[in-house]
């Protein structure tokens, strides 16, 4: 789940972000092959993808070699046995520079974080005031790079390349997912359907541009359905900035 608590003090908003990133199992089942569980490693800084049988893990580090992207994901899920116990379907956003200076600026569940190097600003009103955080919101936990491996790694040799095709004017490789063989992973729901498994990787770079893992399933009296999806977008635009914002409001000394 995701979790953003926002507390009213001295007459100003003080926004305390407490992060639980996770894709619950449905009642019927908690085992390891749910999506998003499972975490691959490996830097993936000189991995290519293979024309034959899967790609390398740990491509999503390969974001961090890139001057600057937009992105989008977001998590879906929900279960009719437990309805409380979904991933909400909320679309994280933002824009990464990573040189010359290390800065984000993320839209995440109401709330909109300005982080360069070391000092970070936090909004609560779609950015018509902002605050200092003192406490630096690890805004890494937001990025798409957070769930990628347990959607995609996880399962890479599952994958077979399909075709080259631009993506997000990016061009990339296309990896398909093996629906019959993964479709049998979740096999423990019952039945499994409408499966996508899809994922670009850039060819010069070799890193994620676009990806969706999601399915529905249903047993007995249990259904629902879990996906996760994401984009990388304005890859090295120059018009990619990310900047201290000027409204900024002063807690009271």
């Amino acid at each position: 789940m995701i979790r953003v608590i926002v507390k009213q003090g001295r007459g100003l908003l003080a926004v305390v972000a407490l992060l639980a990133i996770a894709v619950a199992a449905c009642s019927s089942g908690g085992g390891s092959n749910v999506p998003g569980n499972s975490k691959a490693t490996g830097n993936g800084s000189t991995n290519q993808p293979g024309a034959s049988g899967g790609f390398a893990s740990g491509l999503s580090s390969n974001l961090n070699s890139l001057d600057s992207y937009k992105f989008s994901w977001s998590v879906v899920g929900s279960d009719s046995t437990s309805p409380s116990d979904t991933g909400g379907g909320a679309t994280i956003s933002g824009t990464v520079v990573n040189k010359p200076i290390k800065a984000s600026m993320v839209n995440f569940v109401g709330s909109e974080f300005i982080t360069i190097g070391a000092d970070q600003w936090v909004s609560s009103d779609n950015g018509a005031t902002w605050m200092v955080n003192p406490s630096l919101t690890p805004v890494d936990t937001f990025l798409p790079t957070s769930n990628y491996a347990g959607y995609f790694d996880t399962y890479a040799q599952s994958y077979k390349q399909v075709g080259t095709e631009n993506k997000n004017n990016v061009d990339c490789i296309h990896f398909q997912g093996d629906l019959s063989a993964l479709s049998g992973l979740f096999a423990q729901y019952g039945g499994v359907a409408d499966m996508h498994a899809d994922l670009w990787i850039a060819k010069t770079g070799n890193f994620p541009v676009s990806g969706v893992f999601s399915f529905s399933f249903a047993s007995g009296t249990s259904a629902g359905s879990y996906g996760y999806r994401f984009d990388i977008t304005n890859v090295n635009d120059p018009s990619n900035k990310v900047e201290k914002p000027s409204n900024i409001t002063e807690l009271p000394s």
